[in-house]
């Protein structure tokens, strides 16, 4: 089987974890004996509207080219929204081969109301498969678009764990409370509610460190943030952090902390990276999270931006003993193995065959 793959995500050296799981989907499978014979990406991320427009050009001219002069079986893309105008073209011309789209979050919700949302209908009545990484986006889909039936979609989570990448290591018992926080640091991924909570945990005395690694176009603010509180020696912002380096982090904390406001987080796949390393999550409840986060169970819930109730849950965590402690661990590792990534791309495979 040969694919043709259209991503507007991919890492760059300058920005290795953009679109991360498009490269780990590819990667795996290749694993699986499928050929990459065409590939239109744009690589790392882009900010200022000329360089966007140059950027975006290329793109769309070698999407254009691969299109029309690349043999394939296939064609996948990744993201929808910022792909629809060129896809409508090419299929208004020449469908030529069978097209899967994979939806991600943003690139539906985003979109609602707008017009390129008539643009993204047209094509998704002439997608022959939809992806999405959750049971929770894939009620989304047909609820936004009617016309789609539930055997038009496909459940695959965004490429699976690598556990080749991600498990557990056995490492010395931390001498205070650890927990991690691995995200973006932009708007809306909540990294400004755990700081919040933080400060209402040292306020009332409790003591504890904190690991942030990330990039994003709020790393200033947080910088800023952990001042303010005067958090500078509990919380340490290590920036961004190498994909292959994470595991170390992972198996260093105690708890991760997964605050998105998102609804857009349509899986959440660091949460599920760090129950891989048997690392419990306290996660929102909202959007992704829900469908593999349970309360008690591999981890604990909290409401959205409720920063108080965050804290008291961290809390709550911190004073569990050790033996439910490591039940919750115990069983954060049983809810990563049914994400297994090699399991997921020989599935995600063998849909696709169906196509060809």
């Amino acid at each position: 089987m040969k694919i043709f793959l259209i991503s507007n995500m991919y890492p760059s050296k300058m920005d290795p974890l953009f679109g991360v799981f498009v490269k780990n989907f590819k990667e795996l499978l290749r694993k699986q004996g499928v050929e990459f014979s065409a590939s239109s990406v744009i690589n790392g991320k882009r900010t200022g509207v000329l360089k966007k427009a140059l950027t975006y050009s290329k793109y769309y001219l070698s999407i254009t080219k691969n299109h029309f002069f690349k043999k394939f079986d296939l064609r996948y893309v990744h993201y929808l929204t910022h792909n629809s105008p060129i896809l409508y073209l090419l299929n208004f011309l020449n469908k030529k081969s069978p097209l899967v789209v994979n939806v991600h979050g943003s690139d539906i919700l985003d979109s609602q109301g707008k017009f390129i949302n008539k643009i993204n209908i047209k094509v998704l009545k002439k997608t022959d498969l939809v992806i999405t990484p959750s049971q929770y986006f894939k009620e989304i889909m047909l609820n936004f678009y009617p016309f789609l039936k539930p055997e038009d979609i496909f459940v695959s989570p965004s490429g699976g764990i690598d556990t080749s990448k991600f498990y557990y290591i056995e490492t010395k018992k931390n001498a205070l409370p650890t927990m991690g926080l691995i995200s973006r640091i932009d708007e809306g991924k909540g990294w400004d509610d755990f700081l919040k909570a933080l400060d209402i945990l040292n306020r009332n005395g409790f003591n504890f460190k904190v690991k942030i690694a990330g990039q994003g176009l709020q790393e200033g603010l947080l910088k800023q943030m952990i001042l303010d509180f005067k958090l500078s020696d509990k919380v340490t912002f290590l920036g961004l952090i190498n994909q292959n380096e994470l595991i170390h982090l992972y198996n260093e904390i105690d708890v991760m902390v997964f605050p998105t406001k998102r609804e857009a987080e349509s899986l959440g796949l660091v949460g599920l990276e760090a129950m891989s390393c048997k690392t419990p999550v306290i996660g929102s409840n909202i959007a992704g999270l829900k469908t593999y986060i349970e309360e008690g169970y591999n981890g604990f819930l909290f409401e959205p931006s409720d920063f108080v109730q965050l804290s008291e849950t961290i809390d709550k965590f911190f004073k569990l003993s050790e033996t439910e402690k490591q039940e919750l661990s115990k069983n954060a590792l049983e809810t990563s193995s049914k994400y297994e990534a090699k399991n997921i791309a020989n599935i995600l495979k063998n849909k696709l065959s169906e196509l060809c």
